[in-house]
């Protein structure tokens, strides 16, 4: 059976040149070499950006920076050595791995993952990729001046507005026009219906369509931001009446995914995968994929399909208006916003190369030669690795029922012609039931288990693997520890991973709006020639508030409770304790209880004595 499903589509499947031999490369790389084995766990904090060429070079739902993964791979294993990531994402690791002269082996079930890792670690020449889009672009342009047409010029973005039906008048409300201040961006809940001037609320309110409220357009003049015509108008809405005559992913999306029920998308009229964009755009994508696919060099169109599905993203209707420019999707869920912006995805894609050929140089790796294999499957089943070869592995599994990557990836998966066969992914659902496919915790802690277990197979005696990981769920922390006795592993030290940058639902959590985790913790597990006896201890809260005090003496604070969640949780972990119930809202309960809050953060309470603190 295949590790993926097949989408019917004219051209092959994206990745299918791109899978190695997985157990050639390893028996070719592996090494007997046993000296240099780290006596102890890296315990101090890591952090990277999110700014860099490297970190940009693709959208993904989740994303460490590379420069913040070098700092184990250089204290856990030494030049020539094979690296494990059997959750590899994006790719990160490998990067950092071919960075420092590593050899990787990335596993991933998704094969958007595989897609992105393969272009993020394999080297293309910068002047040849610009040179072959430029290429492309000069025989497109025409076309896309006739399809993003404007009177007095070329359109660059076009603002699409939905609009509700008021439920007295009935009558249509665009929501541009009552709820949105155009110089802030800011919103209204509530707002009164033109119409009738009863006031609404937008939460429960029928959708009757989206329609165009602005065009930014390239004029004679200069760019200009103005409504559109009623002739612009015309011309979007011929230009949707017209069959799109290039191939496009006409699939379905199940509505028993879990992200369909959780995100509500039915009340967006989403159904199929083109209901996520325009049908201006999805004309304007099947175009460009068509001419990306007759690229004879074959890295360079690999290199373009990976800037292609990076346009893909942002050409879909999830890419949110911004008042201050920078329009884009949320990543990690599917969300139709009320202001959505239309791109110009020809200019969209232009801009994206030019962001990789500074990618491409400034990957560097110092072996010229391709350094790694990349395997689509189960990081439950990694048959083809030998027992004993990997000298390291650094992953960064899925957190519980944070992120449903199959999901997620589906969008992009399906103009790759491969979409992730999801049974193995590592989930827990809240929204999808047993009977329909849904996994229990039961089921995320079974399978966490199983990849543990694989793990610790493929390592040679007495090496690391260290596992980025968070949640403010006790249950998952629970399963994570469980599933790491099971498998034979022993945790012996934690350290922080700070990702710099905050998401959406990060800046709730730093105001306490939420309980959102943001400061991830690294665990550091060896591979015992024998199983560790370990009795986990339960939670002791005296230990737990004399090492945060510990820590805020030795720092000065403050220190936000995001922060000091992953900090109780690194100290009880990486010291052979339980996590019953030491939930988010519990240590902000212990910080209230023991220590001043001021500046927005955590400090020791003024004139309290100073008390000694374990060692983390």
């Amino acid at each position: 059976m295949s590790a993926y499903d097949l989408v019917a589509s004219p051209y092959p499947p994206a990745i299918a040149d791109d899978l190695a031999d997985v157990a050639a490369f390893v028996v070719a790389a592996r090494s007997d070499e046993t000296s240099g084995v780290a006596a102890e766990p890296w315990r101090a904090e890591v952090s990277g950006a999110r700014s860099t060429a490297f970190y940009t070079a693709h959208s993904y739902p989740t994303k460490l920076p590379p420069e913040a993964i070098v700092p184990f791979l250089e204290h856990y294993s030494a030049p020539g050595d094979l690296v494990l990531d059997p959750f590899a994402g994006s790719g990160m690791t490998g990067v950092a791995a071919c960075m420092t002269g590593r050899r990787a082996v990335l596993n991933d079930l998704s094969p958007l993952a595989v897609h992105l890792a393969y272009n993020h670690t394999t080297p293309c020449d910068p002047d040849r990729l610009v040179a072959a889009f430029e290429d492309l672009y000069r025989g497109l342009r025409p076309a896309f001046e006739s399809l993003y047409w404007a009177e007095d010029g070329y359109v660059r973005h076009t603002l699409w507005s939905v609009v509700y039906q008021c439920p007295f008048c009935r009558n249509g409300i665009r929501y541009w026009d009552v709820a949105v201040d155009h110089t802030t961006g800011a919103v209204q809940d509530a707002f009164a219906c033109p119409t009738c001037a009863n006031v609404v609320t937008k939460l429960g309110l029928q959708i009757l369509r989206s329609e165009p409220v602005l065009v930014n357009v390239d004029a004679p003049n200069g760019r200009t931001e103005r409504a559109p015509t009623d002739v612009e108008v015309a011309h979007i809405t011929g230009l949707a009446a017209e069959p799109i005559e290039d191939w496009y992913p006409d699939i379905p999306f199940s509505t028993d995914r879990e992200m369909y029920i959780r995100c509500a998308l039915h009340l967006q009229g989403i159904h199929r995968i083109e209901d996520f964009y325009t049908r201006r755009n999805l004309r304007a994508l099947a175009r460009i994929w068509r001419d990306v696919q007759g690229v004879a060099d074959r890295r360079v169109r690999r290199a373009l399909q990976f800037a292609f599905t990076n346009t893909a993203w942002h050409g879909t209707r999830m890419r949110r208006f911004n008042a201050f420019g920078g329009h884009r999707p949320l990543t990690g869920t599917l969300y139709i916003p009320q202001i959505s912006s239309e791109a110009n995805v020809l200019e969209v894609m232009r801009h994206k190369v030019r962001q990789l050929a500074r990618y491409y140089a400034a990957y560097r790796p110092p072996d010229a030669s391709v350094q790694r294999a990349l395997r689509v499957g189960s990081a439950a089943d990694l048959r083809e690795i030998p027992d004993g070869s990997i000298d390291y592995a650094f992953f960064d599994p899925p957190f519980g029922a944070n992120i449903f990557y199959a999901d997620l990836n589906y969008l992009l998966e399906a103009w790759l012609g491969a979409t992730t066969r999801a049974d193995d992914e590592m989930v827990v659902n809240r929204s999808r039931s047993v009977a329909s496919g849904g996994k229990t915790l039961a089921d995320y802690e079974r399978l966490l288990t199983d990849a543990f277990r694989e793990v610790r197979r493929v390592l040679k005696p007495e090496r690391w693997a260290s596992v980025v990981f968070h949640n403010t769920d006790p249950g998952v922390w629970s399963a994570f520890q469980d599933a790491a006795e099971a498998a034979g592993f022993s945790i012996e030290g934690t350290s922080g991973l700070n990702r710099a940058q905050l998401s959406m639902k990060g800046y709730k959590g730093l105001s306490d709006a939420e309980n959102v985790a943001h400061h991830d913790i690294v665990l550091h597990m060896r591979s015992r020639a024998s199983r560790p006896a370990r009795t986990r201890r339960p939670p002791d809260e005296t230990y737990l508030v004399a090492s945060l005090r510990g820590y805020l003496e030795t720092t000065g604070g403050p220190r936000t409770t995001q922060y000091m969640h992953s900090l109780a949780l690194r100290h009880l972990v990486g010291n052979g304790y339980r996590l019953d119930g030491v939930s988010y809202a519990y240590v902000r309960q212990v910080c209230a209880q023991h220590f001043e809050a001021r500046q927005g953060g955590w400090y020791v309470r003024s004139g309290e004595e100073r008390a000694p603190s374990p060692v983390a």
